[in-house]
């Protein structure tokens, strides 16, 4: 059998065996879930050669801990937690040493979690306000952070993200909701939040004013 029909188990577990004699069995768990995990990365980091680095630095994290991982079927949520783990702290340290980011990239969910309001108009989702965002998700608590990064980046089902965070089903729920509200408020003390929320004031102000004309 191919090496790439093998379940993720079962790669694990060849991985395990092969270690550090023979790469071939992890070179096929790299390509199956590279792009994944880059993509997620990149979706928090918003810098391409940032995001290159962090995957990089995900991958060589599993190499090197693979042969620790006992539990039957937790690779994939074991790899995840490695990768948001990486991805938070790049988002530190791009807080102290900001990378331009890269032009035209799509807004994800968090953009429209930034406020208990609805989105303002799409100019104002500018790179400033991302920059904002990055900033306050970096502020929450690790756990908190997985969740919101899982449902609202990823866009995960909540089975999936309860499977990967390791919880139940409520757990999972209610950990998202509790980063959501951390995220808003957090979010509405930085002061591109209340720019933000300023601006969609005045947007419904207008609307309004147009609607008695």
């Amino acid at each position: 059998m191919s090496k790439n029909n093998l379940s993720d188990e079962e790669l694990v577990s060849r991985c395990q065996r092969e270690l550090p004699d023979s790469t071939q069995s992890f070179e096929v768990l790299v390509q199956r879930y590279k792009p994944r995990i880059y993509l997620l990365v990149y979706r928090l980091v918003r810098n391409v050669e940032e995001a290159e680095d962090v995957t990089q630095e995900v991958f060589i994290k599993l190499y090197y801990h693979l042969h620790s991982l006992d539990q039957q079927g937790a690779f994939t949520g074991w790899m995840y937690r490695v990768a948001m783990n990486a991805a938070l702290d790049a988002l530190e340290r791009c807080k102290r040493h900001p990378h331009p980011e890269t032009e035209g990239e799509s807004v994800n969910a968090l953009d429209q979690q930034a406020a208990s309001i609805p989105e303002p108009d799409e100019q104002v989702i500018s790179a400033e306000l991302r920059s904002c965002i990055q900033h306050v998700l970096s502020q929450l608590k690790r756990e908190q952070a997985r969740a919101l990064i899982l449902r609202d980046v990823e866009g995960l089902e909540y089975k999936e993200v309860a499977r990967l965070l390791g919880t139940s089903l409520s757990a999972a729920k209610m950990r998202v909701h509790r980063a959501r509200l951390a995220f808003q408020r957090l979010f509405m003390q930085q002061p591109c939040g209340r720019i933000y929320f300023e601006l969609y004031v005045e947007q419904e102000q207008e609307k309004r004013n147009s609607y008695e004309l």
